[in-house]
């Protein structure tokens, strides 16, 4: 597994629940120095870190990866990312099954499964995740509840094991967060 994926792990664990939780993490696991972002690691160590995490944590490990992804939504540099896919919460649904191809341009050796996206009615969406990725699955699940309120929608996501069910209500039921294309960083050399 693409250890920015291990680290990103580490991160969630450290930020949310603290140092000495990610002690008891990386005891659980043997890795006592952590992850680096860009080396692999094997599958096993992955499964092994997210089952010590959930242990440690005291919940199902697809709690603990919904919440991750929940968070990772709202780390700014992955929400910019996110909020360009689409104007609204429905057309960032829609993109989803864009994330891998975007994904693998920044970080081709990132196993990342496909997502699928199938229309089942007017705001209503089934977002699948390609076989053998049920803790993508997961990740996705809390993703798309923050991403929901980040654009001020209302919608009911529903992970049902074989795909995640999307039902979005009111697409502007409370006010959005701000987003601002042109925002982030200055660039070196641009012009004002």
């Amino acid at each position: 597994m693409h250890g920015l994926v291990n680290h990103t792990i580490q991160e969630f664990v450290c930020d949310s629940y603290g140092e000495a939780a990610w002690a008891q993490v990386a005891a659980r696991i043997d890795c006592p120095e952590g992850f680096a972002p860009f080396r692999h690691y094997p599958d096993r160590l992955t499964l092994q870190l997210i089952a010590a995490s959930a242990a440690t944590l005291g919940k199902p490990a697809e709690e603990m990866l919904e919440d991750l992804g929940a968070w990772l939504a709202r780390m700014e540099p992955a929400r910019r990312l996110l909020r360009f896919s689409g104007a609204d919460f429905g057309e960032f649904v829609l993109s989803l099954e864009e994330l891998q191809g975007r994904a693998h341009l920044v970080l081709p050796d990132l196993e990342m499964p496909r997502f699928s996206v199938t229309v089942s009615g007017r705001g209503r969406f089934r977002v699948g995740v390609s076989r053998g990725a049920v803790e993508w699955q997961s990740v996705l699940a809390g993703l798309l509840r923050a991403m929901s309120d980040d654009y001020g929608a209302l919608a009911l996501i529903v992970d049902e094991g074989a795909a995640i069910a999307v039902d979005v209500s009111d697409e502007a039921f409370s006010a959005a967060r701000d987003f601002d294309l042109a925002a982030g960083p200055a660039l070196r050399g641009a012009v004002a």
